[in-house]
């Protein structure tokens, strides 16, 4: 009975054997795995010449690079704050960084660089530091993550 049953298993697994189809030919190229979407924060200074509000073209290339950056990621929050140091009066300082975050808000809208929530304002500037030429600015903060994670 066991020799039965034996002969049996044998000869259904050659069967089974001789009905499998061949396996498929190895690949011919290289795989290469894709390239991971870079999707991490960023903080941009947008920098002004001295008594302008309106953007730089340096400062559009750099919008634009860091679109194509980000490009396929998902923008979060973001965080804009304007200094305008290099105004002559308090009053003159407040209007130019209004002025400034304006310009960079639209700019921002215009490479869908704006997130689900934006928070601008303007920095509080000393007196003492108008002449710190750094300081006519708009520091952007854009957080991002993968499509994959959120």
């Amino acid at each position: 009975m066991t020799k039965t049953l034996i002969t049996t298993a044998l000869f259904a697994a050659a069967a089974t054997v001789a009905n499998a189809q061949p396996l498929p030919a190895p690949p011919t190229v290289k795989y290469t795995a894709p390239d991971a979407v870079p999707c991490h924060a960023q903080t941009l200074q947008v920098y002004f010449p001295a008594g302008e509000t309106a953007m730089t073209d340096a400062s559009k290339a750099m919008l634009a690079q860091v679109k194509s950056t980000l490009d396929g990621c998902i923008i979060g929050p973001v965080s804009i704050q304007a200094i305008a140091a290099d105004a002559p009066t308090l009053k003159t300082a407040d209007w130019m960084a209004e002025a400034r975050l304006a310009t960079v808000t639209s700019a921002l809208e215009q490479y869908r660089l704006t997130g689900q929530t934006t928070t601008a304002d303007v920095a509080e500037i000393v007196p003492a530091t108008y002449s710190a030429p750094n300081d006519r600015k708009v520091e952007i903060k854009l957080s991002a993550w993968s499509p994959e994670i959120g």
